[in-house]
């Protein structure tokens, strides 16, 4: 029978923490790549496996021979195994700790190899596991080798006693569900299987087992410090200076005028470590990280972090994601001005890590824990904050909660990349993270974060516990700018600085009012940065038809698209959010004076040196530029024009501004005389080419008749299909009826050319929900609508998505000219990346195919727009905003999937006096109130229908 080792927190027969690192034979030329290394023999590829329903049922497994492939590594759901599930903080089976399902599925893998020559050589020979979920039991040849849980960590075996020469078997037991699974709730699909890298490492007898590398800055000179935790001798080649360092000993170099590494300038010095005819490649970026006087310092510098969350994920293998797929996303991230990431909420692969180091990203190491469920177990009678720390205050967890802190730690402490130690994520506070706290500070010197500290303060627990605890800063989720400015900053006691761990959380079609947190982190030292939630939606490709998410999958538990929440696509492509996070995150401030252009080096480290283009009106001016850090260069300009700036860098764009100037003319169109048919039902307008009918119930106009056609009419409107953020909202909104607003007529007049309606919008059991006025005038071949409206007090639905018209036209009313901020979507909240200036595009392209359909396509503080058959041009002025788009709102609201809208039936032309913001609030706070529609006020739309 199999011991029950998944029941308890220990692993079994594993070697000692180490640092990461892949030997070579001395013989071999320098690389840093792990597979040009004949040491390192990779077991990626094909395995066989069978799944057993309940591990119960895996007997004596490693006497079987399992009969199906599978790619190692990969996750078993994609091979039909299992099921999909995503959630988001409950825990996925029942919460009665330390038990797990008796019902937990197993997945038996098996493979041959040959390793003759490391035997024939005496060499011993290691197996290391990157990454497996939840946790294995290894057998060679049959004989049991060891178990291990903590998905997220390098599990390394010594297998030199179980092999033999010629073919050895490896078998290995994954299983779904361990005891460490209460410690690995993170907000993520829920996969299983060997998803990272299996490898074998052959090595002498004697050889390095771990050193840790610390650096320090003295002047200019950087001071290298080595320390051999090894029982051999090790000789160390620094910077073309040779040392041999005894077991236990620390040695140090000093590099004059050394060249610090930096997320900006990543310069990395080379280092060989010899022993016994091995020769290990490190590479060592010089830097420093501390807080200082409450406030973090890299290099001795106040630096932000413009950061985002990354998972591992991909849309095609779930967390199994390859070298090419990390080194996308590094390069992406430098593509977007993106300097630091978080690794959600587990550490990575260490091959992202050597990235991060080569190409400059400043790293938040965060261990592999997270315990957010037990704030959803039901209501068992505690305080929230004590119901939060449920597993962080058991004592039967306290051991492997320090554990994931030493794997962390001891894998990547040569890591320059990383900057800041993490805990972990949502785990409230208790005794076994106090005891964590300590396990890091013991090992190593770098910053300390954790956010859930907080939880121990609130309305009903506070004390000054909270600021004793020795974490190096205080973090946040989602809060307003109002408590960072107001709250964080005259906190008298409070004298760490502040990261926002998580913001602006980027589900669907979002965020907004990114700007509101960058003008308050920039003025201040204090604050250390943000990191976006999250990196990439998390969308599983299951079939050709599209992307899927929680609840596709037939599973009863699930939390919906609620992991579709990345600031790019699952196959990384950018949205506008992206384009926004990237004007924040820009390395350059333009601000202009009159005729003065001044442009501002935000970077500490790195000149920025390109192409800075200059478009004044219709003439353009591309000049070389090279700006210190820190130091500002002026331009003279056009005072009078619109001004659009490009900093260009290696063909990238990596800033941009625009000083707008609106246009000095402005279209004056005169009142014309108009005849009135005023019937029971009905009035008649005519006015020249133009015929007009509104009906008498809604105060609406019903057609629209032209010399070359004949249009529905104009109607008011209220409704957006409920963005991602509106979602808490939303349930107030449909509450009330929101979406299936219509408008009723009370009374109407008319008074010389115009009409003018008294009305009120609402549907039906409640109050009205809106009270307005609606008056018509005619001018010239076109229609004057004022709208004046207020919200009824009595409605409790926060705030209106939008209020303006909509047109429903004939799909051949495919192109625009318009002349608004674009040319991708923006809304008041979210613009300050696009332009102001005319476009022209087709409808089909203006909707942007978010993975759960939403509003989209609006273009922000919009002077006109054209909308045309090429025979006929509708001309609207006057709204804030507009769209036109292939769907309606109600067809948006009402599908679930984007692969599930079809071509469109038409063109719906809205515009708004008022849309309301995107904001963050799916876990963050609602936008400002000048982001949102007022619950009073009023304006003029004009449209104009002109033949050609």
């Amino acid at each position: 029978m199999l011991e029950k080792y998944y029941e308890f927190d220990k692993s079994i027969n594993l070697e000692p923490y180490r640092s990461y690192y892949v030997p070579f034979r001395l013989s071999q030329k320098k690389s840093y790549n792990r597979e040009d290394s004949n040491r390192f023999i990779s077991l990626n590829g094909k395995w066989k496996i069978d799944s057993y329903e309940t591990v119960l049922d895996a007997g004596k497994f490693w006497e079987k021979e399992p009969q199906n492939d599978i790619d190692v590594p990969s996750c078993v759901q994609y091979y039909g195994y299992d099921y999909f599930q995503y959630t988001n903080l409950r825990y996925p089976f029942n919460y009665n700790p330390p038990i797990i399902p008796t019902k937990n599925p197993a997945y038996h893998y098996a493979r041959y190899f040959n390793n003759d020559e490391a035997i024939k050589k005496g060499e011993k020979t290691y197996i290391v596991f990157e990454g497996v979920d939840s946790c294995f039991y290894l057998y060679v040849n049959g004989n049991f080798v060891g178990f291990s849980q903590i998905s997220h960590k390098k599990s390394e075996f010594d297998i030199t006693p179980y092999l033999k020469e010629g073919v050895n078997k490896l078998d290995v037991l994954v299983l779904k569900w361990c005891f460490g699974s209460y410690l690995e709730d993170q907000d993520k699909w829920r996969l299983t299987g060997i998803f990272r890298d299996v490898y074998l490492l052959n090595r002498p007898k004697e050889h390095i087992r771990d050193y840790k590398i610390e650096t320090s800055i003295d002047g200019d000179n950087g001071i290298v410090t080595f320390e051999n935790r090894s029982n051999i001798n090790i000789n160390v080649n620094f910077n073309n200076k040779v040392k041999e360092a005894k077991s236990n000993e620390k040695i140090a170099f000093v590099v004059e005028k050394a060249i610090f590494w930096n997320a900006e300038l990543p310069h990395l010095y080379e280092m060989e470590l010899v022993a016994n005819n091995e020769v290990i490649f490190e590479r060592v970026g010089i830097r420093t990280s501390e807080v200082k006087d409450g406030i973090y310092l890299f290099n001795g510098k106040p630096i932000k972090f413009y950061g985002v969350n990354r998972h591992d994920f991909h849309p095609k293998k779930g967390v199994a994601v390859s070298k090419e797929d990390m080194l996308n996303d590094i390069l992406l991230m430098k593509k977007l001005n993106v300097n630091a990431l978080r690794t959600a909420h587990y550490p990575s692969s260490p091959l992202l890590y050597e990235m991060c180091d080569e190409y400059g990203l400043y790293v938040m190491s965060e261990s592999d824990l997270e315990t957010h469920g037990t704030t959803d177990i039901g209501n068992v009678g505690l305080d929230s904050r004590v119901k939060f720390g449920l597993i962080s205050q058991d004592e039967r967890f306290k051991d492997s909660i320090v554990e994931r802190q030493i794997s962390n730690v001891e894998n990547f402490k040569n890591k320059t990349c990383v900057v800041i130690w993490s805990l972990g994520n949502e785990s409230g506070w208790g005794k076994n993270l106090d005891e964590a706290l300590k396990e890091v500070k013991r090992r190593d010197s770098r910053p300390v974060h954790y956010e859930s500290i907080w939880h121990i303060d609130t309305e009903h627990y506070r004390n000054d516990e909270y600021y004793k605890v020795p974490l190096d800063m205080v973090s946040r989720m989602y809060p307003t700018v109002e408590w960072m400015k107001d709250e964080y900053l005259n906190d008298e006691k409070e004298h760490r600085p502040l990261v926002l761990c998580e913001y602006a959380h980027a589900m669907g079609n979002g965020p907004g009012e990114m700007k509101e947190y960058w003008d308050v982190m920039e003025s201040s030292d204090r604050f250390m940065g943000a990191f976006i939630w999250e990196w990439a939606d998390h969308g599983v490709i299951y079939n050709d038809k599209g992307f899927y998410y929680g609840g596709d999958f037939g599973e009863i538990q699930h939390d919906g698209n609620f992991c579709i929440d990345g600031i790019v696509t699952p196959d990384r492509k950018v949205k506008a959010g992206t384009l926004l996070m990237k004007k924040m995150y820009q390395p350059l401030i333009f601000r202009r004076q009159k005729n003065q252009l001044f442009i501002f080096n935000k970077n500490f480290f790195a000149p920025l040196n390109g192409d800075l283009k200059i478009v004044e009106g219709n003439n353009e001016r591309v000049i070389s530029i090279n700006i210190n850090p820190r130091e500002e260069l002026i331009y003279d300009i056009d005072g009078e024009s619109s001004v659009e700036v490009y900093f260009i860098k290696d063909d990238i764009e990596v800033a941009r501004e625009q000083f707008y100037v609106p246009r000095k003319e402005t279209p004056s169109y005169k009142k014309v005389k108009i005849d009135i048919k005023d019937d029971d039902r009905y009035i008649k307008v005519f006015n020249h080419d133009l015929e007009v009918e509104i009906d008498k119930c809604s105060g609406e106009i019903c057609y629209i008749k032209t010399q070359n056609d004949v249009y529905e009419g104009i109607k008011v409107n209220v409704w957006r299909a409920p963005i991602d953020n509106d979602m808490y909202v939303r349930r107030k909104w449909e509450h009330h009826f929101l979406n299936h607003a219509t408008s009723n007529a009370s009374s109407y007049e008319i008074k010389d050319n115009e009409i003018i309606f008294k009305v009120d919008i609402g549907y039906s059991s409640f109050k009205p929900l809106v009270l307005a006025t609606i008056k018509y005038s005619f001018i010239e071949n076109g229609i004057e609508i004022k709208l004046d409206y207020k919200v009824n007090e009595d409605s409790y639905f926060d705030f209106l998505p939008r209020i303006g018209f909509v047109m429903k036209l004939d799909k051949k009313y495919q192109y625009l000219k318009y002349l608004a901020y674009g040319p991708e979507e923006t809304y008041c909240d979210s613009y300050e990346f696009a332009m102001k200036k005319e476009y022209l595009s087709n409808v089909n392209n203006e909707y942007y195919h978010y993975i759960k359909p939403q509003e989209s396509g609006s273009h922000f503080d919009a002077e006109y727009v054209e909308v045309s058959d090429n025979k006929t041009t509708i001309r609207v002025e006057g709204m804030k905003s507009f769209s036109a788009l292939p769907y309606s709102s109600q067809t948006l609201t009402n599908t679930k999937h984007d692969f599930e809208l079809d071509d469109g039936d038409a063109t719906y032309l809205s515009v708004d006096l008022y849309m309301s913001g995107l904001g963050s609030n799916a876990c963050g706070p609602l936008p400002h109130s000048y982001h949102l529609v007022p619950n009073k006020g009023n304006g003029m739309i004009r449209f104009i229908f002109e033949n050609k």
